[in-house]
């Protein structure tokens, strides 16, 4: 990781939010669960805290500068052979300051960062290029530049091969409401292991996750799939526990249901696609008391790079809860990422949808559906995934949703 002193100084082409904008980025800023006090920070505070400005490009940022007492700065980049920053002080900084452009429509931007005790941060300015402003809160995507996710006839091969993978979780629970820790019947490591969680300062390994091996086709994937739950069957030996998934089916553990991608470029176009077109229907097929994993976790856009050269998409709650929502969650998955191009709509860029998803507002959200339906259907290979589609669209017409407080073992074909 290089560091330079630098002479203080903006990136010049940036410019702050202001008036009306910096309200309704305040506004969605702390909807979605990050820390800011955009416009409010008090001078005392800039003056006796660390102050970070992380200059982000295309989803990574850059630098980061470390205003130093005295009006100095220290600049820090990453590691040039992974990419990476050493620090876990920088790697926070840098999470927070991706997070805090996404949430308002941009990739590039500097944000201003003030660094508290016991890993806490406020967010305390963010600017942007000047053209780039009107782009917070629109309503309408662009495609990734330079990226077409099909060829033109539809049929010949992508360039670099589609790959997919995932890591569902589920907990494992007694009748009497308490949890066993997966730990007890399982590894780490391997296609089901346990996963680690930190809870009241202590690691402990309370989750499973199936981690099936990856294929370029999502139903080949779903084959994978339930390859790790019969293998997960056979490690959990105490046949007495539910197994149960979701977003909470335990209070203190919200699930999630990564989906890993390598062969496309991860941009913020893709991201806002897997958004639009994947968490909004899984928002409305969702069990209500769901809603509560938002915004600590669940929230839009997040996504963590991976050694592989992929990404996973970490937004989605566990999908194990039922057949069903396992496939449309993989199968729209494979087509946000293969047709982004062509998946435009972006209600979530609009207060009235992004409020609804935050507040589990189904009824608002349910309004987005057959422009959601339109979109897919239009697409050249969804007649292979229709029926589950057109199910779960079925399902959200109805008004029907999941119920996480059920075993999935039956659903799925495992004994009892």
């Amino acid at each position: 990781m290089a560091q330079f002193k630098v002479k203080p100084a903006a990136v010049k082409e940036y410019v702050p939010l202001k008036g009306a904008a910096v309200l309704l980025a305040q506004a969605r800023l702390s909807r979605s669960g990050i820390p800011s006090l955009l416009g409010l920070g008090s001078v005392e505070e800039k003056h006796y805290t660390a102050r970070y400005a992380v200059h982000v490009e295309q989803l990574s940022a850059v630098s980061i500068r470390s205003y130093q007492l005295g009006g100095g700065e220290v600049m820090f980049e990453p590691d040039p052979e992974n990419g990476r920053y050493e620090d876990g002080l920088h790697r926070r900084l840098e999470k927070a300051a991706l997070r805090s452009l996404y949430t308002l429509g941009v990739d590039e931007g500097e944000v201003i960062i003030n660094a508290r005790p016991e890993r806490r941060y406020v967010v305390e300015d963010i600017r942007m290029k000047a053209g780039r402003i009107k782009t917070v809160m629109s309503a309408k995507g662009v495609p990734a530049a330079g990226f077409h996710a099909h060829n033109e006839d539809s049929e010949s091969p992508l360039a670099a091969p589609l790959l997919m993978g995932m890591d569902p979780e589920f907990v494992l629970m007694k009748d009497n409401g308490e949890i066993v820790f997966a730990s007890e019947f399982m590894e780490r490591g391997g296609s089901v292991g346990s996963d680690a969680v930190r809870f009241r300062g202590e690691v402990i390994y309370p989750i499973a996750e199936l981690r099936p091996l990856p294929r370029a086709n999502p139903k080949a994937l779903m084959i994978e799939m339930q390859k790790a739950l019969r293998q997960a069957q056979s490690l959990i030996t105490d046949r007495s526990l539910t197994w149960r998934a979701g977003a909470l089916p335990y209070g203190d553990f919200p699930l999630g249901g990564h989906i890993h991608f390598s062969g496309v470029p991860l941009s913020l176009s893709l991201l806002q696609t897997l958004d639009n077109y994947l968490a909004l229907p899984l928002a409305l097929l969702e069990d209500p008391k769901g809603r509560f994993r938002r915004p600590r976790y669940g929230f839009l856009g997040d996504f963590r790079r991976q050694p592989y050269g992929g990404f996973e998409y970490r937004t989605l709650p566990s999908f194990l809860v039922s057949p069903l929502v396992a496939k449309v969650s993989l199968y729209v998955a494979y087509l946000a990422a293969r047709y982004s191009d062509r998946l435009l709509a972006r209600p979530f860029n609009t207060e009235r949808y992004h409020r609804a998803y935050y507040e589990g507002d189904k009824s608002v959200l349910k309004e987005c559906i057959a422009g959601w339906h339109r979109d897919l259907s239009a697409l050249p290979e969804y007649s292979d995934f229709a029926r589950e589609i057109e199910l779960a669209l079925a399902h959200m017409e109805a008004g029907r949703a999941w119920d996480e407080s059920r075993d999935i073992r039956p659903l799925w074909n495992i004994p009892v």
